[in-house]
């Protein structure tokens, strides 16, 4: 009995998906490339986040997800060299720039569909709205002139049983996401005069 439920519950596991669908909160753009790559060090300032209406916690583990997220996309378009994580704004003065995350993600999700989802082994279906408020502030290290940007997203998520099959399409929305809001944060810092000569 106990192995028959073991497995039921490995297949229910194993079948499991998601699916994600973008906000679409920022339009997609094409930022114009920098004249020079930069090396950036990057650090999590002021990063609150809250999943399932529980408290908002300061997490830096969320900033440097949400970071590394952003910054392989500038690695991966050629908009920077690289970068490299540095605690607690420990900046080395060896990097182009500095870049401090601040802001928040918000999950909202009902426990209660959740439970339930769960008791019919995610039969029935719950739901995730994954909100963010990103701001940068990057600092050139050679003058001291500080620039900003802002943005705010979302993607919504759905978890169900079946979803497995939509596996190769699953992140879709989050990645639209993630790449509009890469993409908005550079142009913006970029049009500020950041990335420059």
């Amino acid at each position: 009995m106990k192995r028959v439920m073991f497995t039921a519950l490995l297949v229910t596991l194993v079948a499991s998906g998601c699916i994600t669908r973008s906000g679409k909160n920022l339009p997609p753009i094409q930022p114009l490339p920098p004249t020079e790559k930069a090396q950036l060090e990057q650090t999590v300032g002021n990063f609150q986040f809250t999943l399932e209406g529980g408290k908002m916690v300061t997490s830096n583990k969320a900033g440097r997800q949400l970071n590394d997220q952003i910054l392989s996309r500038w690695k991966k378009k050629g908009y920077i060299a690289g970068s490299q994580y540095v605690k607690s704004a420990a900046f080395t003065g060896r990097a182009d720039y500095n870049l401090t995350l601040s802001g928040s993600q918000y999950g909202d999700s009902s426990i209660v569909a959740q439970v339930f989802s769960g008791l019919t082994l995610l039969l029935i279906p719950y739901t995730v709205d994954t909100r963010y408020d990103v701001q940068y502030v990057l600092e050139k290290v050679a003058t001291g002139e500080k620039y900003s940007a802002a943005v705010e997203d979302s993607f919504h998520t759905t978890v169900e049983l079946l979803l497995f099959l939509a596996a190769p399409i699953s992140l879709r929305g989050h990645n639209a996401t993630m790449d509009a809001m890469a993409d908005h944060l550079y142009e913006q810092l970029r049009a500020e005069g950041a990335f420059g000569p």
